[in-house]
């Protein structure tokens, strides 16, 4: 009769001689491979990092000189008798944002101070002048001007690595906070340019509605790839006169 030792013994022969042993390497090691490649891809792992960098070099630089006015001149006639025939104002103006934001960028770069000088356009056509000074002076009547600035900010990374440098642009009217925005830039280190990360909500049909010219000039800016000159980094402002006049009695 075998003793317990020699059952022991025979017992661990067996799963050596059976695979067993092959079998549970096989998986720690796939679960090793697994694990060691869940640290490379992750979202600050090198492989992550590599394959951004290759897609960034190849795929973005496709899609921002593609020409895609060869998909807009069916969709422009559809959109215009759309226009010609609703009666309702909202639809109207849903449709012509959503004509405008289809369109290609004027150009593949802006220089930032080109961008305030939309805004300070923005700010002249749709300042509120409910609290505003009305003035006559030469028989013309006009409202006191409105102070429009621009500041830009640097994000501070601190200890954090990165890729890419952030800057936030503010645009702000002082007379009118609701002509307020700001938008978010970003370019890699070792670019030049800029280009527009983010700005305001996301959107949807509806949301199209509210859109002023302005807010569909910088979206159209961040959809066109268009890279953005930063020649202008110091605080920024300007008068600007309400396109709006008062009217006038001498009562």
């Amino acid at each position: 009769m075998k003793t317990f030792e020699e059952r022991i013994a025979e017992k661990v022969n067996e799963k050596l001689n059976d695979g067993t042993v092959e079998r549970l390497v096989e998986q720690y090691i796939e679960k090793g491979v697994s694990e060691a490649l869940d640290g490379v891809f992750s979202w600050n792992g090198e492989g992550k990092k590599l394959i951004e960098k290759k897609l960034n070099e190849t795929i973005v630089p496709v899609i921002e000189y593609h020409d895609f006015n060869q998909y807009l001149t069916k969709l422009d006639a559809t959109l215009t008798e759309i226009i010609n025939k609703t009666i309702l104002v909202d639809n109207k103006k849903i449709l012509e944002n959503f004509k405008e934001l289809m369109k290609e960028p004027e150009s593949k770069e802006i220089k930032l101070s080109d961008m305030f000088k939309r805004y300070c356009k923005h700010v002249a056509e749709n300042v509120d002048t409910n609290d505003l000074e009305a003035c006559c002076e030469g028989g013309e009547t006009y409202y006191e001007c409105v102070t429009a600035s621009m500041e830009v900010e640097h994000e501070d990374k601190g200890w954090f690595k990165s890729d890419f440098d952030d800057c936030i642009v503010k645009f702000i009217c002082e007379e009118d906070e609701d002509l307020n925005c700001q938008v978010k830039l970003y370019k890699g280190v070792d670019k030049k340019n800029w280009m527009l990360k983010e700005y305001g909500d996301s959107i949807d049909i509806n949301s199209l509605r509210g859109l002023s010219n302005f807010e569909v000039f910088l979206m159209t800016l961040k959809r066109g790839f268009v890279h953005i000159i930063m020649d202008e980094e110091s605080d920024y402002d300007d008068s600007i006169e309400p396109e709006e006049k008062p009217e006038w009695t001498l009562s």
